[in-house]
């Protein structure tokens, strides 16, 4: 029984462990994305359409 608390809680730590690096992951690509393309992309113009409802 105290073998199955063991693996529960290694399982639990390599899977916060895991969706850290995700985490960070994510975030490195998207300061990279954000520092090349932040000049390059305009904010979308509103349309003139109303909607009717």
């Amino acid at each position: 029984m105290r073998w199955l608390l063991i693996v529960l809680l290694v399982s639990l730590a390599a899977l916060l462990f895991a969706a850290a690096g995700l985490a960070h992951h994510i975030w490195q690509q998207r300061t990279r994305r954000g520092s090349e393309s932040s000049a390059a992309v305009e904010p979308a113009e509103e349309s003139d359409l109303e909607v009717k409802r």
